[in-house]
C-alpha cells in the first residue's frame, strides 16, 4: 500500500448496526449485502441464549482524488477509537405517528414522562459518556455507568480485534422500570420504562508515521434482534437513505439495472414467504408470483429487442412486456391520492392506525424504486442478469476499491425500510435529507452530548421538526433511537399481521408489518423434518410445508394483551430464529428452506401454545394497538 498517497481517512460503515441479545457471546453483523453462512456455532450459545450482533468498523485511506488506497489496519497505522452512545427514549416525545406525513400537520406529540419536569428530566437520559480504545486486542471499560433514576443500565462496550478494527457490542435486551407501579400499557410509549438500545458517534484519530489524520466519523445504532438474519425485507433502510439522498448527496442512474435494482425487490417478496403465510400464498414456492421460479425469472429479465416498438414486431420484439406492465401496475404508487387496499406490497403503511382513511394506510416503495420499476416495465433497463453469478460471501471476496461501499450498504441492507410505526432499528427521520452531511453519514451535533437539542416545549409538532434548527438538523448520542418505541419489546410483540380494521379487508395473514424481522408464521423444525422425509406420503409432506404456526406463540396468545407484551420482556431471547436449511427434497419443494429453530420448540408445540396456524389479531388487541391513535 502506498501510504504516502493517503490524504484522508474514513470510517466504514458510515452507519453500523449492532443488536441486543441475552448472551455474552456475539457474532459480527453483515459486511456484504447478501446472506452469508451463519456464524460459527450459530446464533445461540451453548445455553440457548441469543447472541448479540456486533458492529465492526474499519478505516480506509483515500488519495487526493477520493480513490480508495486501502484499509488501514494495525500493520499500517495506529488508531485511537472513541465511541459515545446514549439512550434518550424516555426523555423524548411520544411516538404517535411519523411526523413527516401530510396527515400529521396538526399532530402534537407530548413529552414522554411529562410529569417529570425541569432538571429532573436528566434522570431519564442514560448517558455513560464516551469510551476510548486503541491498539489491537484492546478493551475499554463498558458503557455501564449511565443511569435511569439512579438505576445503572449497561449499554454494551467496545474492543478491538487483532488488526485494530473497532468492535462495538450493544446491550443485553434488558428493559424495565425502577419506579414502583409502572407497568407496560401500550406498544410505544410506556412511562417510567427504559431499554438498553442506544446510538451515537464513532470517531477515530489515525497516525501514519509522523502524520495524524482525523478520520471521517461514523455512527453506531443498537437495535432489537434480527430473528430472520438471512431474509431481506421488501424495502431496506439502504433503499430509504438512497431515496433521501438521491439528487443531492447521491446521484443514482436513471436507467435501472435488472440485477441491482429490480431483482432484489422482487426476490425480497419471495423471502417473506418464510415469515408470513400470506406472502407464501402469493409470492412463495409455486405461487402465482414466485419471482424466483427460473422460467418466470428468465422472462422478467428479458429486455425488448430493437423492433419491439414497431406495429408488426411488438410481440416478437417484446413478448413479456405485458407481464412486466402488470407487475408494475400491481405496485402501490407512493404519490397516489387514493388508497388501493390490494396493491403491493401487502404491508401496512405509516399512516395505518393513526389516520384513516389515507393513501398511506398501505405501504409503498420509495419513489426511486417505483421509478425504476416503471422504467423496467417500459423495457428501459440493463439486461445484466447472470443466473450463474455468485455473490461475495465475505469482504475479502469484494474488489478492494469497492469494500467501503459494500460495508456501508451491508449494514443498512439488513434493516427495515418501513413501515415506520415506528419501526425496528431506525424510523422516519432517516428519510429526511437534512439528517445527512455526506452519503450515509449523519450530521453531528456540535454539542458532543446533543443535550441542547432535547427541549422543544411540551409538544413536538411537524412545524418544529421541519424547521432549519429542529431536531433533524443535527444528531448527538441517543438521537436516532429516541424516536423508537420504549421498550422495544412492547412494539415487537404488538406489530403483527391481519388486523381486520377498515379500510383493509379482513385477512388472517396480510397486510403485515415487519415479518422479515419480526416473523408472523413460520416453518417449524418438526414440519421441516416431515417435508424432507421421502418415506412420508406426498400429501403429508405438502401439508407439513404449508403448515405455518404463529411465531409469537410463546407469548400465549389467549392471554390478555398486557400480559403478552410484558412476557416479551422475559422471553425475547428464547424466540425462534429463522435459519437456512439446504436439502434436496425433490422437485416438489425448494432446495433451500428457512426453518424456525430455537430452544424447546418441540416442548412448546406439545404444551399447546402453538395456537392456530394463522396470525389473526383479536379485536381487543387491535383496538389496544391502534384505537387510541385514531383521534385526528
Amino acid at each position: 500500500m502506498n501510504l504516502e498517497s493517503i490524504v484522508e481517512a474514513r470510517i466504514h460503515p458510515g452507519i453500523g448496526v449492532a443488536r441486543v441479545g441475552n448472551s455474552e457471546e456475539y457474532f459480527i453483523g453483515p459486511e456484504v449485502p447478501n446472506p452469508v453462512p451463519p456464524p460459527p456455532g450459530g446464533y445461540r450459545d451453548a445455553q440457548g441464549h441469543l447472541k448479540r450482533q456486533a458492529a465492526r468498523f474499519r478505516i480506509f485511506g483515500y488519495d487526493v482524488h477520493g480513490n480508495v488506497v486501502g484499509e488501514l489496519t494495525a500493520e499500517y497505522a495506529a488508531v485511537e477509537w472513541t465511541v459515545h452512545v446514549a439512550n434518550k427514549k424516555a426523555a423524548w416525545y411520544s411516538f404517535d405517528a411519523a411526523l413527516d406525513l401530510p396527515e400529521a400537520a396538526t399532530l402534537q406529540s407530548p413529552r414522554r414522562n411529562s410529569q417529570i419536569q425541569g432538571a429532573d428530566r436528566e434522570q431519564l437520559v442514560i448517558d455513560p459518556g464516551p469510551r476510548t480504545v486503541s491498539g489491537p486486542g484492546a478493551t475499554a471499560s463498558p458503557f455501564d455507568t449511565g443511569t435511569f433514576f439512579g438505576h445503572k443500565v449497561d449499554l454494551g462496550g467496545i474492543h478491538t480485534d487483532d488488526a485494530g478494527r473497532l468492535i462495538f457490542l450493544g446491550g443485553y435486551g434488558k428493559s424495565g422500570s425502577p419506579l414502583p407501579g409502572y407497568t407496560l400499557t401500550t406498544f410505544a410509549n410506556n412511562g417510567g420504562w427504559h431499554d438498553d438500545t442506544s446510538d451515537g458517534p464513532v470517531t477515530a484519530t489515525v497516525t501514519i508515521g509522523d502524520r495524524v489524520l482525523t478520520a471521517d466519523p461514523a455512527w453506531v445504532v443498537t437495535g432489537p434482534p434480527n430473528y430472520s438474519p438471512d431474509l431481506i425485507t421488501p424495502q431496506t433502510m439502504y433503499d430509504v437513505m438512497q431515496d433521501a439522498l438521491n439528487g443531492q448527496l447521491v446521484k443514482l442512474p436513471k436507467t435501472p439495472s435488472f440485477t441491482n435494482d429490480i431483482l432484489p425487490l422482487l426476490s425480497q417478496f419471495n423471502d417473506a414467504q418464510w415469515v408470513n403465510k400470506g406472502f407464501l400464498a402469493q409470492f412463495g414456492w409455486g405461487a402465482p408470483n414466485d419471482f424466483l421460479d427460473p422460467a418466470l425469472l428468465a422472462k422478467l429479465a428479458t429486455k425488448p429487442t430493437a423492433d419491439a416498438g414497431s406495429t408488426t414486431g411488438a410481440m416478437k420484439g417484446d413478448p413479456y412486456g405485458e407481464l412486466r406492465r402488470q407487475i408494475f401496475n400491481s405496485f402501490r404508487n407512493p404519490g397516489a391520492a387514493q388508497f388501493v387496499p390490494q396493491a403491493w406490497p401487502p404491508i401496512y403503511g405509516d399512516a395505518f392506525g393513526s389516520f384513516t382513511p389515507s393513501p398511506r394506510d398501505g405501504f409503498a416503495v420509495t419513489q426511486t424504486l417505483y421509478n425504476y420499476l416503471q422504467q423496467w416495465a417500459l423495457g428501459n433497463f440493463e439486461a445484466d442478469y447472470n443466473p450463474t453469478a455468485t455473490p461475495p460471501q465475505s469482504l475479502d471476496d469484494v474488489d478492494p476499491a469497492l469494500r467501503p461501499a459494500a460495508l456501508d450498504k451491508a449494514a443498512l441492507h439488513f434493516c427495515m425500510g418501513g413501515p415506520f410505526h415506528p419501526g425496528c432499528e431506525m424510523t422516519w427521520p432517516m428519510r429526511q435529507p437534512q439528517m445527512y452531511r455526506a452519503p450515509f453519514r449523519l450530521r453531528q451535533h456540535p454539542d458532543s452530548a446533543g443535550r441542547d437539542g432535547m427541549d422543544y416545549g411540551e409538544f413536538l409538532t411537524q412545524a418544529t421538526v421541519t424547521s432549519f434548527d429542529g431536531p433533524l438538523s443535527a444528531s448527538g448520542p441517543g438521537d436516532i433511537t429516541k424516536w423508537m418505541a420504549v421498550p422495544w419489546q412492547s412494539d415487537t410483540a404488538s406489530c403483527r399481521a391481519g388486523y381486520g380494521i377498515p379500510p383493509f379487508p379482513a385477512d388472517q395473514f396480510i397486510p403485515t408489518f415487519w415479518p422479515s424481522r419480526v416473523p408472523n408464521n413460520v416453518l417449524t423444525e418438526e414440519s421441516y423434518k416431515i417435508v424432507i422425509d421421502a418415506s412420508q406420503p406426498m400429501d403429508v409432506r405438502q401439508a407439513a410445508f404449508q403448515y405455518r404456526p404463529f411465531w409469537l406463540r410463546r407469548l400465549r396468545m389467549n392471554d390478555p394483551r398486557i400480559e403478552q407484551i410484558t412476557r416479551m420482556i422475559h422471553v425475547f431471547g428464547a424466540l425462534a430464529v429463522i435459519e437456512r436449511r439446504e436439502f434436496d427434497a425433490g422437485p416438489e419443494f425448494p432446495a433451500v428452506m428457512y426453518v424456525a429453530t430455537g430452544p424447546h420448540e418441540s416442548e412448546l408445540l406439545k404444551a399447546g401454545h402453538a395456537g392456530d396456524e394463522g396470525s389473526s389479531v383479536t379485536a381487543d388487541f387491535a383496538n389496544a394497538r391502534f384505537g387510541g391513535l385514531r383521534r385526528h
